[in-house]
């Protein structure tokens, strides 16, 4: 198993975004004491999403004489890609280097992007992707396959993904969403979703919940707040309505839309919400967790 930590990550550490071979251990492991290198130093925070990037095998590795993971980016609001944070030292981010070819001609290079983790709070990592100037496919080894699958599975993490980009096919949309003030049955904006969504059921995320006008905002916490758990007909026009309805554009959004961990009875599943962005200054914290009753 990897070393894992318990405590939120320092501001200073280097964090990276794993989601191929990368998210098992004794892969990893193996790699690093062929060469006699220490592979101690990746140490796993946990599941997390990077949004906006979808996965794919468009990478041919001659190691594993098959398809390897890659991320492309889209333009698409609605496609996301599962996988793990790690924090790194300086020693460990040069083996990832060296391990996924950086500075060699044809191989995966860093990229910075933005993550989520499981309270919805955003973070800057490391990642590896391919600029392919092709638009191939090459299919993975059974192995490989299933190294990744069981990892998504050990994480918690839907492996639907995965599957569509082995099967070539059109990546799904990331279609759930969870609300927890206006958007919700009976406030005043749920015509907003009413028609356009299907409700799931009750559900709760990680968080604080303040009164910042007639509306509630969400910041990061480890309250249960509670809301309502709702999948999209169609989320991409949804999800493009709801960024304006948030505040969610320019360069200082009221709400910024994230991707979190919710909780409901039936099971534990990833969906878009929005969380407040702006300072909470005097705003009043909603004891209950709930703006229902609060209102």
């Amino acid at each position: 198993m990897f070393n894992t930590m318990t405590y939120e990550v320092e501001p200073t550490s280097i964090l990276y975004f794993g989601y191929g071979s990368n998210l098992d251990n004794e892969d990893w492991t193996i790699w690093c004491e062929k060469r006699g290198d220490d592979p101690s130093g990746l140490i796993e925070i946990g599941a997390a999403w990077l949004d906006g990037y979808q996965l794919c095998f468009d990478y041919y590795s001659r190691s594993r004489k098959g398809g390897a993971a890659n991320l492309k980016k889209t333009n698409r609001k609605n496609t996301a890609t599962p996988g793990a944070l790690f924090e790194i030292d300086d020693y460990t981010l040069d083996l990832l280097d060296r391990k996924e070819g950086v500075n060699i001609e044809d191989c995966y290079q860093r990229e910075i992007v933005t993550v989520y983790t499981q309270d919805g709070s955003s973070h800057q990592a490391i990642t590896y992707t391919h600029h392919s100037s092709e638009d191939v496919y090459y299919e993975p080894t059974k192995d490989y396959e299933a190294l990744i699958r069981n990892n998504l599975e050990r994480l918690e993490l839907p492996s639907d993904w995965l599957d569509y980009a082995i099967n070539k096919s059109p990546q799904p949309e990331f279609n759930l969403i969870f609300v927890y003030g206006t958007l919700m049955k009976g406030m005043s904006r749920h015509s907003e979703i009413e028609s356009d969504c299907d409700f799931l059921g009750y559900g709760t995320v990680k968080g604080e919940l303040y009164q910042i006008s007639d509306f509630p905002g969400l910041v990061p916490g480890n309250q249960d707040v509670y809301g309502e758990l709702y999948r999209a007909k169609e989320a991409t026009g949804l999800i493009k309505r709801l960024d304006w309805i948030e505040g969610f554009i320019g360069d200082y959004p009221l709400f910024s839309r994230v991707i979190q961990r919710v909780y409901s009875s039936k099971e534990k599943v990833w969906a878009y919400t929005y969380q407040y962005s702006r300072p909470i200054g005097d705003s009043k914290l909603i004891q209950s967790n709930c703006w229902r009753e609060f209102e």
